[in-house]
């Protein structure tokens, strides 16, 4: 057998035991979807599709001049800002939802219905930082209220840990392509 042969043999081997292991331990952030079927990703466990079309590029401005880049879900109707995230129980690393009001408000949030922690990120409408909740924990029964030390325009809901992580804090700029 050729050298050339057994080293298709061999990359074809290593790939069917990585597939293997991803699809048994699911180890990597990655999956394959056949085309058409990019929606059903984002179903959550009730099966509603709530943000077909409505994902964006979101950029974090940081003190030191760097960026955090991610992908947003954004809830702009009341119907969207009702569910958000719930039921969801997986959220990537850098995906979140943006909660964007009509006009400012210090509604209220809470963690009903979630599957997940989150950290929230409270944003005013000139796109900065107004106020950040860290940790927040899902509830089952009597949910608290959580409320911004300020008004502000957008929330984006992201993973625990997120804002620690990446050094977010208030003042920084957040750029959303709504567009």
């Amino acid at each position: 057998m050729s050298n050339q042969l057994k080293l298709l043999l061999y990359i074809i081997f290593i790939a069917g035991i990585f597939y293997f292991l991803q699809n048994k331990f699911d180890l990597f952030d990655i999956s394959f979807v056949e085309e058409g079927k990019i929606s059903d990703i984002f179903k959550s466990d009730k099966g509603e599709a709530n943000i077909e079309g409505t994902l964006r590029d979101m950029e974090i401005s940081l003190e030191d001049g760097k960026t955090v880049n991610l992908r947003v879900e954004i809830a702009d109707s009341p119907e969207e800002r009702a569910l958000g995230l719930s039921h969801r129980t997986y959220l990537g690393d850098y995906e979140g939802m943006y909660f964007v009001f009509e006009q400012n408000t210090n509604s209220s949030f809470w963690m009903k219905d979630m599957l997940i922690p989150l950290d929230l990120i409270f944003v005013d409408e000139n796109g900065f930082v107004v106020d950040i909740k860290e940790g927040l924990q899902p509830c089952t029964d009597i949910c608290p209220s959580i409320f911004s030390g300020t008004t502000y325009r957008y929330v984006l809901e992201v993973n625990s840990g997120f804002c620690s992580f990446n050094g977010v804090k208030i003042g920084n700029g957040v750029q959303v392509n709504l567009k």
